[in-house]
């Protein structure tokens, strides 16, 4: 790696840093026309980077255009879900054109949306700027599988899209932990590992683990804080050192 994408990976991790959160982790290398190596951020890894970030964001998707054979896709990158249509931070338009040669072409509206999305979130910070400073422009197709060589010099490991596991909070040692207990005592005995496995037990998204929500719908966690008037506290600790770990 060169000296010039060490400093950018640093600058750009400082500039938009999640604690124990580290973008340059899931970077992988692909080899571009010339044959030359450039270092990539998948579309996936992009939004876990930006929901850790601003776990009160949103991403827009809107369809331009939808023909047989193509399709052009918008997408807005907003700080805040409540932001107006236009206060969006970046804003990005990817085209797929159909072909029955591969599973991409044929499922040339998803490819275009993927793409719109990484593209907005890289003009967001979120991305491409590990691309040496010469290759700015954005890799095609974006974040469809490349083959690659199979040398591990060759690869960087890639880790679930999930909330990283070398976030921490305090915690002590295992106790007895119910829902009537305060949300504090709760918050200092369970682990971030805990409150990402919880599964919701009731309502819309029961059955789903809140590290699952922080990926699908990041907005939820912070309606378990907020509104939630049940009383499990056990849901609410959780939610509350999710949002703690990726603020």
């Amino acid at each position: 790696m060169s000296k010039n994408m060490e400093e950018n990976i640093r600058i750009i991790n400082s500039l938009n840093a999640v604690e124990g959160f580290d973008p340059s982790a899931f970077l992988r290398k692909l080899q571009n026309e010339k044959g030359e190596e450039q270092l990539y951020l998948d579309v996936k890894y992009r939004k876990l980077w930006f929901r850790l970030k601003y776990p009160l964001g949103k991403i827009t998707k809107r369809i331009i255009k939808l023909e047989n054979d193509y399709a052009i896709i918008e997408s807005r990158v907003y700080l805040d879900r409540n932001d107006n249509d236009e206060s969006y931070i970046s804003c990005a338009i990817a085209q797929r054109w159909r072909s029955e040669d591969d599973i991409y072409g044929k499922r040339y509206v998803e490819t275009a949306e993927t793409a719109s999305v990484g593209r907005a979130l890289a003009d967001a910070g979120f991305g491409i700027q590990f691309s040496e400073p010469e290759g700015e422009k954005d890799i095609n197709p974006v974040d469809s599988p490349i083959t690659i060589s199979n040398s591990t010099n060759n690869t960087v490991p890639i880790a679930d899209e999930s909330l990283p596991d070398n976030i921490h909070t305090t915690s002590t040692n295992k106790k007895e932990i119910s829902e009537s207990m305060p949300v504090e005592d709760i918050m200092n005995i369970m682990t971030v590992d805990d409150a990402k496995n919880l599964v919701v037990p009731m309502g819309f998204y029961k059955g789903k683990t809140l590290g699952e929500l922080c990926i699908e719908k990041p907005s939820a966690i912070n309606w378990y804080i907020d509104s939630y008037s049940g009383k499990n506290n056990i849901l609410r600790a959780a939610a509350k050192i999710l949002i703690d770990a990726a603020g």
